[in-house]
């Protein structure tokens, strides 16, 4: 599959279809790709999330239209864009282009729009050092975390403090400790964030209230390393998408990009975190 020619293929749809209400699901399918990895895709191939990118093709609409029709009102030009008042069309027009809608009205200055502020990166020489292994199934236990990643380390706690609670041991063990990202903190908006915490446990262990059952599909993974902290660990799963992908002539699963902890960050120091990025391929 080649990924480049699939985000084209939706940038396109997206201009086509600029006045609907776009979801990643709709444009996922657009281009027949699990919307677990769209996301990172068209990222890792723009540099903008979906929103933003949306955003800016609609901005940049809306800036033609206080120059061509200098009589329309701009609440009018902002309801067409997306958005719900003047002060808000108002707030992101200026971040963007540096004057207030009626300033740029008056001024014309087309710099700000000349270029799109996203475009699709040149590889170079990078080289991932990604292997293919073929993983068991694992029964897992786990809590669902929803809402602002800051909350995050709140919802460890509720997973660590079930373990002590456990007559077995089932303190998180090197490379039996996961985290399901389903979405990127940095590119989420923090009440849409969602991400999965989650332990290897024996099949006699009983899960009950907040800790629920899933089960890591055996199968083959695109396997990359990330060394260090784990606040930028974006860095190497876009790679992986942007860098290592398109040369590897496979396809993705239907699975969120998986972090495999191989120790903490009580244990040693932030530099010498391990954690494996795990891609689930067809």
């Amino acid at each position: 599959m080649n990924y480049e020619q699939q985000i084209q293929k939706v940038i396109e749809f997206i201009g086509k279809h600029l006045d609907d209400k776009l979801t990643l699901e709709q444009l996922s399918q657009v281009v027949c790709l699990s919307k677990y990895h769209f996301h990172r895709l068209f990222t890792a191939y723009t540099g903008l999330s979906l929103q933003q990118y949306i955003r800016w093709l609609r901005l940049k609409r809306a800036a033609h239209q206080l120059i061509v029709d200098k009589n329309r009102p701009i609440i009018e030009i902002a309801l067409d864009a997306g958005f719900e008042s003047h002060e808000a069309f108002t707030r992101v027009f200026s971040q963007q282009c540096g004057v207030s809608p009626s300033q740029f009205r008056s001024q014309m200055d087309w710099h700000t729009w000349e270029k799109p502020p996203y475009r699709l990166p040149t590889q170079g020489k990078v080289t991932m050092n990604v292997e293919v292994k073929e993983m068991q199934a694992r029964r897992l236990a786990v809590f669902e975390h929803y809402g602002d990643p800051k909350r995050l380390g709140d919802s460890v706690n509720k997973l660590i403090n079930w373990t002590k609670t456990q007559a077995l041991d089932l303190a998180p063990k090197a490379g039996e400790a996961f985290g399901f990202a389903y979405n990127d903190p940095k590119t989420t908006p923090p009440d849409e964030f969602r991400f999965d915490l989650a332990i290897t446990v024996p099949k006699q262990v009983k899960l009950d209230g907040d800790i629920i059952e899933k089960h890591l599909p055996a199968g083959r993974y695109a396997v990359a390393v990330h060394k260090g902290s784990r606040d930028n660990i974006g860095d190497t799963v876009y790679g992986m998408y942007r860098d290592w992908l398109p040369q590897s002539g496979e396809e993705l699963g239907d699975l969120p990009c998986i972090f495999a902890y191989h120790n903490f960050d009580h244990e040693v120091a932030e530099t010498e975190l391990v954690t494996e990025c795990w891609l689930l391929l067809k």
